[in-house]
């Protein structure tokens, strides 16, 4: 009795450990079997692969020849003189060109083979989603970057005890290295969906090559930099570029990855809440960037940190342009499926309407952000102005205002017409959203050709002054307010067209907004479970 009395105690203190392992056997288990299926497919396919092969068979001799043939022309310096730029700089081109060429060509080979000879199709049909597959695609791809690392690490390590390298600009150089080919791998899976038929796929290729290369380019410029002269930067600029760019690089590829896997979702399903979250994410996350920069230099009386606005609003007005004219493109159909996922009450409504699929919420939800980006610039043009105790002057300002007016009346006066020029198409087709990008490219040049070619006719075909009758020329019109030639009233009136067109954009939502949830039948909630199961 006095022994089960003193074993018990000792029972009941192993039950915490047994439940907190069994919990996270149970947990790295269901990891497991959410990435499994797609990951050793792909990884077994790509390690036994011609392509894998002779990359790594090939790395392996280019590293062993550089080893011996840098050392050699390094002697008899390389025993007394710092020796480790020249020799790093042959193991970094050793490593960049599977890296940042041959991974992401062989990711876009890979899924495009998949959607070409109909491999996909029998996947849609699994209890895989698009994400998972998707995610298969860059984990096997990450997969042989670790196996390349690994290999050359032995020989970096060789370089840096040779002296004239730091080891955190090492670190800096693999790191910027590894999240080049990430994203890359990203970009390059992101052109797989684009393809239809040979022309398009051969198009499509030829386009990712060239953004590989130029990639390649600019990031081995940087690294080139970098182990010749140092990192010019402090240490605190060094860790906000480290943190922004990783921060940046995670938001740009949530975004791809997520476009990439919407288009290998059915029509049947919403493809359009996700990209419009990551969008809005990637928005935020550059702003907040910007913004600590511009406090943190203003704290230590610098103006250096207002540089990063003027890139970084100009990247979120053109890709809000584009994003809102396919936004805009989008098919106005309601299927069940997206009705289960309308919100339900009032309060999910007011804040989550302009989040589901649809020409009209696509619409106002791109006017929306566009106007934001705006608005923040006169913001921080303001508080650089009361942080640096300067003032701009009053043409610069005047100059400012009507730019940044100007530019979003014509967006979105472009963009609505762009959804009615779509929704006329989608009466007799079933387009893609790529066609709104093209509408409003058409938009945009009629807009423009067409006051200027009747002014030249009027003109007997000589050259004429810009007058108010170009006020849809929106290139002469933007030509004009940086010369500060252009009134306040004309600026007035584009500025009502936009208004208009926003008003009459919000009214066709309307009808969204009145749609009503449906519930899940019983037989779809019991396949969810037994998926889950």
């Amino acid at each position: 009795m006095s022994t089960a009395t003193l074993s018990e105690p000792n029972a009941n203190a192993k039950e915490p450990t047994t439940d907190w392992l069994s919990r996270l056997d149970h947990w790295a288990e269901k990891l497991g079997d959410t990435f499994n299926p797609i990951l050793i497919k792909e990884t077994r396919q790509a390690l036994k692969s011609r392509q894998f092969v002779v990359t790594f068979s090939v790395l392996l001799v280019a590293a062993f020849a550089w080893t011996v043939v840098g050392s050699l022309m390094l002697m008899p310096q390389i025993y007394t003189s710092p020796s480790a730029p020249r020799l790093l700089l042959g193991y970094y081109f050793v490593l960049a060109v599977p890296m940042l060429l041959i991974v992401p060509l062989a990711a876009y080979r890979s899924l495009e083979a998949e959607i070409d000879d109909g491999t996909l199709e029998l996947l849609s049909i699994t209890s895989l989603s698009p994400w998972q597959i998707v995610l298969g695609k860059l984990a096997s791809a990450s997969l042989q970057m670790m196996l390349y690392l690994i290999t050359l690490f032995p020989c970096v390590a060789y370089a840096y005890t040779l002296r004239g390298i730091d080891l955190p600009t090492v670190g800096l150089i693999m790191a910027m290295l590894t999240a080049s080919g990430l994203l890359l791998t990203v970009v390059a899976l992101s052109f797989a969906p684009l393809a239809r038929g040979r022309t398009g796929r051969i198009s499509t290729l030829l386009v990712v090559l060239m953004v590989l290369m130029l990639a390649e380019y600019i990031v081995g410029a940087g690294a080139v930099g970098l182990i010749l002269y140092g990192n010019p930067m402090d240490a605190g600029w060094t860790a906000f570029a480290f943190i922004g760019s990783l921060l940046a690089a995670t938001c740009i590829s949530h975004l791809l990855l997520t476009t990439t896997a919407a288009q290998l979702t059915p029509e049947s399903e919403n493809r359009s809440s996700g990209i419009r979250w990551s969008l809005l994410i990637l928005t935020a996350t550059l702003i907040a960037l910007c913004t600590f920069a511009m406090e943190w230099r203003f704290s230590v009386d610098s103006e250096e940190g207002i540089f990063l606005w003027f890139p970084v609003t100009l990247l979120l007005a053109g890709l809000w342009t584009a994003a809102g004219s396919m936004m805009a493109a989008e098919s106005s159909a309601l299927t069940p499926r997206i009705q289960r996922e309308l919100p339900g009450n009032f309060l999910s409504r007011l804040t989550l309407t302009f989040f589901t699929p649809g020409p009209a919420t696509g619409l106002v939800f791109a006017s929306l952000g566009s106007i934001l980006i705006t608005g923040i610039l006169l913001v921080v043009v303001e508080r650089a102005e009361v942080a640096t105790g300067s003032t701009m002057p009053t043409s610069a300002r005047q100059m400012l205002w009507h730019l940044v007016l100007a530019y979003t009346s014509y967006l979105l006066v472009f963009l609505f017409c762009v959804r009615w020029i779509v929704a006329l198409v989608r009466i007799n087709n079933n387009p893609r959203v790529e066609i709104g990008m093209a509408a409003l490219i058409v938009v945009a040049v009629l807009s423009a050709l067409i006051p200027y070619s009747i002014g030249l006719h009027m003109n007997d075909y000589r050259q004429y002054d810009y007058s108010a009758w170009q006020i849809t020329n929106w290139a002469w019109t933007i030509a004009m307010i940086t010369e500060n030639q252009v009134s306040d009233l004309l600026i007035g009136c584009l500025s009502a067209c936009g208004l208009i067109a926003f008003l009459l954009s919000i009214a066709t939502v309307g009808q969204r907004s009145l749609a009503i949830k449906t519930a899940t039948p019983e037989a779809v909630l019991a396949a969810k479970e037994a998926a889950k199961r």
